[in-house]
């Protein structure tokens, strides 16, 4: 009887272990495949500054962004519609700022979007 106890701790133990480590593995595979990678392809000096970033994960895909503020990672976002070109034309205006793209698509940002915060 004493070998039966023994056989059902060690089974019990080897289960508890491999929940662990199936939940260690399952946490780092996910933020490997969902956390994004960013790099700033372009910048606008200006007031705001305009910076567009390309944003890629293996799950999500490719996209573009567009960040108004005065450092490359802190400002307001814009994302760029997919299917569009990734280097806006930028107009400062004392209202806001309007990004042009080449197919004729615009997006303006009031000023009240990227001044004083995010």
């Amino acid at each position: 009887m004493d070998t039966t106890r023994k056989g059902c701790l060690l089974n019990v133990l080897l289960f508890v272990t491999g929940a662990i480590l199936g939940t260690a593995l399952t946490a780092t595979a996910a933020v490997i495949l969902f956390l994004p990678g960013s790099s700033t392809t372009s910048t606008n000096e200006g007031s705001p500054n305009v910076y567009v970033k390309e944003r890629s994960s293996l799950i999500g895909g490719t996209h573009h962004e567009v960040w108004l503020g005065r450092t490359p990672d802190y400002g307001h976002v814009v994302e760029i519609p997919s299917g569009w070109d990734t280097t806006p034309e930028v107009e400062r205006r004392p209202d806001g700022v309007e990004l042009r793209f080449d197919h004729g698509g615009r997006i303006f940002v009031p000023q009240s979007s990227y001044v004083g915060g995010r």
